[in-house]
């Protein structure tokens, strides 16, 4: 069995991947800004009708990312509580 450390950096590593895709993601927007400007403004005027669908809970699954990192830091926090409660936000709905 694992020790409380070694199960702490192994979320560690798992949320900083987590981290690798988000920052690829934003490069992706920022290439297709870099592209082909007017096709980037057409999606994000697309993008104000799906705010309540997409970008608030993910909004929300940041805030709940933050808080796994100060549980992990936190030697008395229970941090598989504050990975389940990320894990368990439940779906995104998609409005299309």
């Amino acid at each position: 069995m694992v020790s409380d450390t070694e199960a702490r950096n192994a979320v560690r590593q798992l949320m900083k991947r987590f981290d690798l895709i988000q920052a690829q993601h934003l490069g992706l927007a920022y290439v297709l800004a870099k592209r082909d400007a007017a096709e980037y403004a057409q999606l994000l005027d697309s993008a104000e009708r799906v705010i309540p669908t997409v970008i608030q809970p993910a909004a929300e699954a940041d805030v709940l990312h933050s808080q796994v990192y100060a549980a992990l830091d936190n030697p008395s926090a229970d941090w598989c509580k504050a990975v389940l409660s990320m894990l368990n936000q439940g779906p995104i709905e998609h409005a299309w």
